[in-house]
Formats: structure tokens, C-alpha cells, sequence
């Protein structure tokens, strides 16, 4: 064979292959969607207009409301189809048929809670008004399925078809949203797990709030199986963990710049490409409205109307208990209620697995207080069920979020939060007649006994819901004397409230910075400005690590090494942005100390559950006492003070960080240079993608990351898991600053992009600017509006 021959037949291959690339690409670019032009479809009342501007957001004019939700799904779907499929399957349990066996136990958990079940069960509560815009809504996502597009990549890759989309999914989703925000039952598991380990006393300790009539222990093996079920669901899905939370504010107009209120908000959620949420303007006859809205739903879930704006944050109240259920031993479907047998509810659910030959057929089954989640267990020996306000009967929260929108003043805003469930949330308001106000809302339980920290006897009536906390009866404030209201997940009530709303309120620390700086901006008569608000939503000082500073700067340097670390902290004040070495070495430093402290006496996976969900809010408790026994390693003599303690976990935070900046870290020769030990280059936000982000190979085309600043206690949030530190895995993932004194003033960002389309210029275009604190305006009337015009026009 000659040189040419070869040269020749290499040349097309190349060509060849050049060519199918080429082809390849521009076939997938086909998946875009049209954002020009006039397309008819059938199920419009009249004509709509959708305006993209530059960066995405839709703003959709309607003649009818009904029209505007239509072109709503039609908007949602031309940009996130495979994110609505992947929603839906989540929420119906059906991971597996599309995944396989890898999401089997998150499947087997889901059609065991029986979120699709309480999603068909919801529809028949909601008001015609609510029904009617989920119906056009769905109508709208189909009518871009019908079309038959070229569908995104991930559809391809997996080789599924997108099915048409119902009402259900839309209600779906919204439970995996309460899932989300819901309750505290792995706190209820974790403490178990906690008592086992070092008894009810201590355990007491670490997880204040023990009731001392409860008597019942779950057993280890069922506790760990089912927390590892919710970390598997807090791993892939970002649903569930402790740093999901918020941060909002309002402001009175008597101490704002423009003498009319200002709002701002930014709910922490799951770090995930596509962003959980959509930018929309929405206007139809009667609805005008702008904001953030799910996917799945027709909702502007955060946002503002022409008259009132909202936000919120999680209330983090306790509507979920555990109920330990006394079974038939001669018949294992039937449990115990004071002294009787009764008939358990069983559905027969097939999950189908993706390369099975056969399906498996699963009974879920449930007690009068809800399903028996311990059925996931392959060895369950206790039977364990749990009580969600989110499974009964009733759900109209979906009313209460499309009546909102149509709300003009506080009267009719706070009626229509009389339809809200779950879950619970703290409301914020201001309206353009210079109002505040605030709202705790949702259905939080009246316990007949004991206060739904631990599991409990479930087969006596001894332990019952006997109903809620009445409505006018929640924490509620308006137009307070101080000018402003700050919610940041913690505690809304004093102790003589006379209902019990939860035992685990997160630390006050973003809540106190939040209120610290609005009193700063307005000392002296000075008026607070959108710069201001903008300041207070990027700030990255933790009053955690201010709080904890001292025992690390109490620290006799070991070395040449130590001492150049400890100068970087010994005039640190806090501030834990991307550039600060100070922070490098306190959050190292910090996360070493708790496994200093605990990992001898919280063995196996015990101190990895307790420090992901609990680490943080402990330690300073037990370094007030320098003779604190949690501080001495058991395991070793002499007895260990605290102070030896906090030398021991700097000493292994300056190998860790050697070893991390020499070995892994590009443009950083020696780990010795500490002067090079940026927060930025270790912390890391991770947007992952579902499900590709488990799949190393396409994990590089799909997934993103971006070095970042904070911390779990910053406002501008930085959290990361202990059992993957440093990894920033949840975000604030919307900010809104709305400005009552003018709508086109207000500003608004998410976290990545609007499409959810690889291929598309906005499926990143916001991951910078995001990470930069850096808005969107909120343009909002069809006059302040330019960009690409998409009309459809009925058939």
C-alpha cells in the first residue's frame, strides 16, 4: 500500500467522520426551540405574544388568563422537556424504567410514601379556577410535544419518548416539593441512631429536646437503611437536606430611599443544571404577574402582581411523625389499634426495571396513619409508618398560589393563604400602598401527646394528631414598629407561644446578620437603597465562624507552617469570600474538628449522618466547656482537653491542605504557600445534571462548577456536606429584589440558565453573573419589553 493510498483513505475517514459530526450537531441544534415567528395551535382562546429578551425570559401577553398558562407549559416545555420527564418520573416512582436497578430503592420509597396516590387525590379538592389553569397548562406542554420536534440530547441517550403530560404531574411535582421543604422525620431516625450510640442523656445533648415519655427506640439497622434511602434522594436529587433554607426581608417604606417598600428574597436549594427554577412575566385578562416559577407547575411561586410583591422561606415546622405500628403475627397485613386488629391499605405497584426481563411487583402498604415507609427495608423487623400533612386529604395549596396572584391588597392576600398546606413557609408582603406584613403558613399539627422528635407507640391512640394549629392563630405580623421583618429559617416564635411548631429551627446566624446590616444601612436616619438590599444578599460574613473564631486563634503554632496559618485568622474577621485564605483554613479547620470531637464515640456511619445533617449547631456547646468530655478521645490516654482538640483538627487541616494545593490544584507549586490557599480554589459550586452527572463520561458535557465564596451561615450561602466537603451542592437559587415604587426597577437571577438544552447559549449563560451576585432586570408591561416575538395564534 502506497503513502498516498494510506494518505488518502485517512483523509476520509476524517472527512468522513468530520462530516457526521457536523451532521450530528446540527440535527441535535434542531431541538431548540423556535422563538420567532407565528405557529397555530389548536386549544387558544385568542392570540398570544411571547417576548424573549436577551437573556431568555419569556413574557408572555394573552387575551385570557387560561392563554397565559397555556403558553406557559408551551414555554416550559420548549426549553426543559427533559426536565419535566425526569420530574415526573421522580414523583411517580418510575426512575428505574429509564435508569435501572441503580434508583430502584428511591423508587420502592417513593411508590411506598405514595406521592403520585396524594397527587390524584389532590385534584378533586382544588377550586374550578385552579383546575382550569393545570389543564391549560398541561395542554400548553403538549401541544410543543405534538409538534414532534427533534427532542434534546437526553432523550436520545436513553432512548425515551416523552409521554403526553397530565394534571397529576403538574400536582406531582409539588409534593416532591414539599419532600423538599417538608419535615424532620431523618431528625426523628438520626436521634435513635444517636441514643444507640452513646445513650438518651448525651444523645439529648446533641439533639436537644428529648421527651422523656418517649420510650421507643428504631432499630439501628432500619434507622440506617432508611437515612441512607434519603441520602441517596439528598445525593442525586438535591431534595431534603438541612441547607435547604432562605433568606427574605421586607422593608418599610419609612426606611427605604423611594419611601415605598422594598422586598427581597433568596430560597437555598439543590445546585443542579437545569436551574430549579423559570423566569417568567405572566399576562392574561385578569393575571398579571412575574417571578419564579417551577417547572411542572403553573405558578409564580415567588414574584410580585401589579399590586403586592412576595417571598419566602422555610418555616421548617413539624409535620411529619413516626409512628412504630404493632403487626398480626398471624396475619402480617393487619396492625393494632387500641386493643383491635385492622385491615392494612395495600396497593399492588409494578416498577419496571430498565434490562429486566420482568417487572417487580411491589405492595405498598399503609396504616391509618400513613404508608409503612419501613417496608424498604429488606430486613425491616419494626414496623415504622409515617404521618405527613402532605398525604392527607385536602391539599389546596395549588389554590392558594394561583389565588395569590391575583391579590391587591393584605385581606386578600392572607385569604388566599388560607387554602395553603404545605409545606410550611414564612410569607413575606409588601404592597404598592406602603404595607408589610408576614406569615407563618401552613398545616401544622396538634399533637394529643408528645412533640414529634421521636418515633412513637402507634398502636394505642395516645400519640394522635388532633388536629392544627388554627389559622388565625399562626405567627403572623403586619406593619411593625420596627419598619422591617427578617425571616432566615429561624425561630418565628417566642417560648409562650402556645403551640408547639418544631424543635429544629436553624441557627440564628443569617438572621441576625440580615437584621444587623439593615440597622447599619439605616443608622443615623439613612435611607436604605436596591444597592443596599444587593450588599446584604452578596455578604459573606459567617457569625458561625466569628462565633468559633477564638478557639482557633487559642492555637499554639506547631511549626513554621502553622504559624504562618494561624496569622492569616488571628485578624480574620469572618469574612468568607472566594479570595480569603483565612477562610480556607477556618473551614478546614472546622470540619476536622468535629471528627476530632466525635468520631470516637459516634462509630460506623453514625457521625457521618449526625454531621451532615446536625454537625454545625453542636460545637460551640461543647467548646464553652474546656473540660468537656465529648473532647477526650475515648479511645486514647491521656484525657484530651478541648483545647487539645482544636490543635489536634489544625494539625490535620494543614495536612489536608498541603496535600489538596500541591497535589490537585492547577497553578499552585508547593502546598507551603499559604498566601495561596484561596477559599475559591477548594470551594466549589457543583451544578449536577440528572441523571448524567453519575455517568463519567457525559458528566463533562452536562455538568458544571464554578469556584465560590461563603459559607453554610453566610447570606450569600456556601453550604457543603460533610460527607463530600467543600463541594457546594446547595445555593441561593433565586434572588429577587422588588422595588414597590417602580416594577421595572426590581431585579431578579437564578442560577444557571433559562433552557435546560445543552446546546443552547442560555443553558449557562447565568452561572457567572450568579456566582457575581449579579440581576436580571425585571421589565415587567409589554412597553419595557423588546427581544424576539413568538406568536400563537389559534387554530
Amino acid at each position: 500500500m502506497t503513502n498516498n493510498t494510506v494518505v488518502k483513505r485517512i483523509s476520509i475517514i476524517i472527512g468522513t467522520t468530520i462530516l457526521v459530526i457536523g451532521v450530528s450537531y446540527f440535527y441535535l441544534r434542531s431541538s431548540l426551540p423556535n422563538t420567532k415567528g407565528m405557529i397555530v395551535l389548536s386549544g387558544l382562546d385568542g392570540q398570544v405574544e411571547i417576548v424573549r429578551d436577551a437573556d431568555g425570559v419569556p413574557h408572555i401577553f394573552a387575551s385570557t388568563d387560561d392563554d397565559a398558562y397555556f403558553a406557559l407549559g408551551y414555554v416550559h416545555a420548549q426549553d426543559r422537556l427533559w426536565q419535566l420527564e425526569f420530574n415526573r418520573r421522580v414523583g411517580s416512582g418510575r426512575l428505574s424504567e429509564m435508569l435501572g436497578e441503580s434508583t430502584l430503592d428511591i423508587d420502592k420509597f417513593l411508590r411506598t410514601l405514595g406521592t403520585y396516590r396524594a397527587a390524584e387525590q389532590t385534584w378533586d379538592f382544588l377550586t374550578v379556577e385552579s383546575k382550569a389553569a393545570l389543564e391549560a397548562y398541561a395542554s400548553g406542554i403538549n401541544a410543543w410535544i405534538d409538534e414532534g420536534h427533534t427532542l434534546p440530547l437526553e432523550f436520545l441517550i436513553l432512548g425515551v419518548q416523552p409521554e403526553p403530560w397530565t394534571v397529576y404531574d403538574s400536582l406531582v411535582w409539588s409534593k416532591m416539593m414539599m419532600w423538599d421543604l417538608g419535615g424532620n422525620w431523618e431528625d426523628e431516625l438520626l436521634r435513635s441512631l444517636l441514643e444507640s450510640a452513646v445513650g438518651r442523656e448525651r444523645a439529648d445533648e446533641l439533639m436537644p429536646g428529648y421527651p422523656s415519655e418517649a420510650t421507643v427506640i428504631v432499630p439501628n439497622d432500619i434507622a440506617s437503611t432508611l437515612l441512607g434511602v434519603d441520602s441517596a434522594m439528598q445525593n442525586m436529587l438535591r431534595m431534603g437536606d438541612k441547607d435547604v433554607g432562605s433568606n427574605s426581608w421586607v422593608i418599610s417604606g419609612d426606611l427605604t430611599e423611594s419611601g415605598n417598600p422594598l422586598l427581597a428574597n433568596d430560597p437555598h436549594l439543590g445546585a443542579q443544571i437545569p436551574s430549579i427554577w423559570y423566569l417568567v412575566e405572566l399576562q392574561g385578562d385578569k393575571l398579571h404577574a412575574m417571578g419564579a416559577t417551577l417547572l411542572g407547575m403553573p405558578i409564580i411561586v415567588i414574584g410580585h402582581n401589579e399590586h403586592i410583591a412576595w417571598g419566602l422561606t422555610n418555616l421548617g415546622s413539624d409535620v411529619q411523625d413516626l409512628y412504630i405500628e404493632r403487626i398480626n403475627p398471624s396475619n402480617p397485613n393487619q396492625y393494632e389499634i387500641d386493643g383491635e386488629w385492622e385491615d392494612m391499605v395495600i396497593v399492588s405497584e409494578e416498577i419496571i426495571v430498565k434490562d429486566d426481563e420482568e417487572s417487580l411487583l411491589y405492595a405498598a402498604r399503609s396504616t391509618r396513619h400513613g404508608p409503612l415507609i419501613s417496608d424498604v427495608s429488606d430486613n425491616a423487623g419494626t414496623p415504622l409508618a409515617m404521618r405527613w400533612t402532605a398525604l392527607d386529604p385536602g391539599d389546596t395549596t395549588a389554590d392558594a398560589f394561583v389565588k395569590m396572584a391575583y391579590a391587591t391588597d393584605w385581606n386578600e392576600f392572607t385569604d388566599a393563604l388560607r387554602y395553603y398546606v404545605a409545606p410550611s413557609q414564612n410569607m413575606v408582603f409588601a404592597d404598592q400602598r406602603g404595607n408589610i406584613g408576614y406569615f407563618g403558613l401552613g398545616r401544622i399539627p396538634v399533637r394529643a401527646k408528645g412533640d414529634g422528635t421521636v418515633p412513637v407507640p402507634g398502636w394505642n391512640s395516645d400519640y394522635e394528631w388532633e388536629g392544627w394549629i388554627p389559622f388565625d392563630q399562626l405567627p403572623q405580623t403586619y406593619n411593625p414598629e420596627e419598619g422591617y421583618i427578617v425571616t432566615a429559617n429561624n425561630k418565628v416564635v417566642a417560648d409562650s407561644y402556645p403551640f408547639f411548631i418544631s424543635s429544629s429551627w436553624a441557627p440564628p446566624y443569617r438572621a441576625e446578620r440580615i437584621e444587623k446590616l439593615i440597622l447599619q444601612f439605616s443608622d443615623g436616619g439613612s435611607k436604605i437603597s436596591i444597592e443596599d438590599m444587593i450588599t446584604v444578599q452578596g455578604d459573606q460574613t459567617s457569625t458561625q465562624a466569628i462565633e468559633l473564631l477564638p478557639y482557633l486563634q487559642s492555637v499554639e503554632p506547631e511549626g513554621e507552617l502553622h504559624a504562618a496559618a494561624l496569622d492569616y485568622v488571628v485578624t480574620w474577621d469572618g469574612e468568607m469570600s472566594g479570595e480569603s485564605v483565612a477562610a480556607t483554613i477556618y473551614a478546614t479547620w472546622f470540619h476536622q474538628l468535629g471528627m476530632v470531637i466525635f468520631e470516637d464515640e459516634l462509630r460506623g456511619d453514625v457521625y457521618e449522618q449526625f454531621a451532615d445533617r446536625k454537625h454545625a449547631s453542636f460545637l460551640i456547646n461543647v467548646l464553652e466547656d474546656p473540660d468537656s468530655p465529648w473532647c477526650d478521645n475515648v479511645l486514647t490516654i491521656p484525657y484530651e482537653s478541648c483545647v487539645d482538640a482544636a490543635t489536634i483538627a489544625l494539625d490535620r487541616a494543614i495536612d489536608f491542605l498541603e496535600e489538596a494545593f500541591e497535589g490537585n490544584i492547577p497553578l499552585i507549586s508547593t502546598g507551603r504557600n499559604v498566601d495561596k490557599w484561596k477559599w475559591s480554589e477548594l470551594h466549589e459550586t457543583v451544578y449536577s445534571h440528572n441523571p448524567f452527572s453519575e455517568v463519567a463520561a457525559l458528566r463533562i458535557l452536562f455538568q458544571r462548577e464554578i469556584g465560590n465564596g461563603g459559607g453554610s451561615y453566610t447570606v450569600n450561602a456556601g453550604p457543603y456536606k460533610f460527607s463530600d466537603p467543600y463541594k457546594q451542592v446547595y445555593v441561593p437559587s433565586y434572588r429577587q429584589i422588588v422595588d414597590l415604587s417602580d416594577w421595572s426597577n426590581s431585579l431578579f437571577m437564578h442560577t444557571t440558565g433559562q433552557s435546560g438544552n445543552v446546546l443552547s447559549k442560555h443553558y449557562d449563560d447565568l452561572i457567572e453573573r450568579h456566582q457575581a451576585v449579579e440581576y436580571l432586570p425585571m421589565s415587567f408591561g409589554r412597553a419595557n419589553i423588546s427581544g424576539d416575538v413568538l406568536v400563537l395564534k389559534p387554530e
